[in-house]
């Protein structure tokens, strides 16, 4: 893979900085979830990797195409170059230079286009003069840069405004709205080796760098990040718990914090480095990097579509109870007055009370009883101890009540289940069940009442079964208030 890169100046590109070597596995044919192939362009002598959705193909980098004026001996590779392949109705094309303008003598890539096809970002190194440099000189390090498409040639190319020369910055994502630049660093302050950050972009540039945090970035290093149209952002870590090497996860951003990575099927990841994912807006197909064959090759993968058979119904959690004491039994001549005490500096009083708990937990209740006329205690206190559990089930957090034509958001985070972990969310809103994450928003374009299912796979067991769970709830969706 990259054990072998040159020992060039500029040997800190991220191709091969960010995800070293390891012992080569051999590709099974497909699982239960995706199916999974290598693509015919890429090569088992040099490496592709980091693709990127461009017009009808991809773009990516490799090392196949040797135009450094450094030399190199038989065991070392040329330096990593950003590739176009195109694909047609009869297979993948003849991979050619992106642009002449966007490729120096030294490492060019990963890169990263909006949606509009006319601005990119890219990594590559700081200076990118013409000259023979020390092999052992590694000042040299990594920045981003952007470019604008003028007709045909890519032009105005200047620096990421928070490019620091003492350290890499590399990898850049952009997001879907180009609102966030999403990017990966060694700079300090972060917590392992490379962490993830982003940038937010307003009307008057790019603002400070923010780090995405502790529960995504961790002592090891988390690279190579992607966008997705539904708001997840897909990474590759090598610190987070996986199957060796380099693995793929995603995160999403709920209000202001980002959920713990969920790790991608077993297809996906392997023992060996896994990386650079990019996924059309279903997550029903895309691309990834794997040198599970020895070399850094791009995979295709589609999802297998999911038949969930029956679906429970989602029940709700009662928190609500009466209590009342059967153990005392006092002379009703006796004026007496129960003081019920829950712990949270709620009192309620009378022979039998009321009181909803908020939510799941271990509680102590208290029970007082007073002499009305004493004002003293006539039985000794009573504690009762109350432990309530949620209900086993998936839960599909959402608005019961929804507008016509208005987004509804839905959530499927917490399982409430025991010894299950959720790797696949599956929708259906009554067009078939479709991949999907965590949370998704659905506008409805009709009044009714709608059967909203929620289906899950988990981790493959040892036998290699799949576990699936599946719940409903209804919502119902209304022209206006009015109709309430």
């Amino acid at each position: 893979m990259i054990t072998k890169i040159p020992k060039v100046l500029i040997l800190l590109v991220v191709c091969c900085l960010l995800h070293p070597c390891v012992f080569s596995q051999q590709l099974h044919a497909q699982n239960e979830n995706f199916s999974v192939k290598r693509t015919s362009f890429s090569s088992q002598i040099t490496d592709e990797f980091s693709p990127v959705f461009y017009r009808d193909g991809l773009i990516f980098c490799s090392n196949r195409d040797e135009n450094s004026i450094i030399g190199y001996n038989e065991n070392q590779k040329g330096l990593f170059k950003i590739l176009f392949v195109k694909k047609s109705t009869s297979g993948w094309k003849q991979p050619v230079l992106l642009a002449d303008e966007l490729s120096t003598f030294f490492n060019d890539g990963p890169i990263t286009i909006n949606q509009e096809g006319n601005t990119a970002w890219f990594s590559r190194n700081n200076r990118i003069e013409k000259v023979f440099g020390n092999v052992n000189d590694t000042t040299n390090k990594l920045g981003i840069f952007s470019a604008e498409l003028t007709g045909e040639k890519w032009t105005n190319i200047v620096p990421f405004a928070f490019n620091d020369q003492r350290y890499n910055f590399t990898a850049p994502a952009i997001s879907p709205d180009e609102t966030r630049l999403f990017f990966s660093s060694d700079k300090p302050g972060g917590y392992g080796g490379m962490d993830l950050y982003y940038s937010e972009k307003k009307d008057d540039g790019w603002r400070e760098p923010v780090n995405m945090g502790p529960l995504v970035n961790t002592p090891g290093s988390e690279t190579f990040p992607f966008a997705a149209p539904d708001g997840k952002l897909f990474f590759s870590s090598d610190g987070h718990p996986g199957f060796g090497g380099k693995d793929i996860f995603y995160t999403l951003q709920i209000a202001v914090n980002w959920i713990a990575p969920v790790h991608l099927d077993s297809a996906i990841n392997s023992i060996a480095d896994d990386f650079g994912l990019i996924t059309d807006s279903t997550f029903e197909h895309g691309y990834f990097s794997s040198n599970r064959m020895r070399t850094d090759d791009i995979f295709s993968f589609h999802i297998m579509q999911p038949q969930f058979v029956h679906c429970d119904t989602i029940k709700e959690n009662n928190y609500c109870f009466t209590f009342y004491d059967e153990r005392q039994q006092l002379i009703d001549t006796v004026p007496a007055i129960y003081i019920w005490d829950f712990g949270d500096g709620k009192i309620r009083k009378g022979k039998e009370v009321k009181y909803c708990f908020p939510g799941a937990g271990a509680y102590t209740v208290k029970l007082t009883i007073m002499d009305a006329l004493e004002g003293k205690a006539i039985a000794d206190k009573v504690e009762y101890k109350v432990d309530l559990k949620d209900i086993e089930q998936v839960l599909i957090n959402s608005d019961n009540i929804g507008m016509v034509n208005q987004p509804v958001s839905f959530q499927g985070i917490t399982t409430g289940l025991p010894d299950f972990t959720a790797k696949s969310y599956f929708w259906n809103f009554g067009d078939g069940f479709r991949p999907g994450g965590p949370i998704e928003n659905k506008i409805f374009g009709k009044k009714g009442e709608y059967t909203v299912q929620l289906g899950l796979w988990g981790q493959k067991d040892s036998l290699g079964i799949i576990p699936e769970k599946c719940y409903q709830k209804k919502v119902r969706i209304i022209n206006s208030y009015e109709d309430l």
